[in-house]
């Protein structure tokens, strides 16, 4: 078995990245962009999710 991480382990680390980005901007108060980038991250986080749980459906259809 190979050292690196599956797919779905990868993206739950760039999930947690994008929460951790997204709390940065809100916590920094840039409010000029605070909406536009909280849009983006929320979509991000969102398609995410989304990948993850398509792939581990795929996953355990295999089995």
């Amino acid at each position: 078995m190979s050292d690196q991480p599956s797919v779905v382990e990868t993206l739950r680390v760039v999930r947690e990245h994008l929460r951790h980005a997204r709390k940065a901007v809100i916590d920094a108060r840039h409010l000029e962009a605070t909406i536009e980038i909280d849009t983006l991250m929320q979509v991000a986080l969102v398609e995410t999710d989304r990948r993850i749980a398509i792939l581990e459906r795929a996953i355990l259809s295999k089995r």
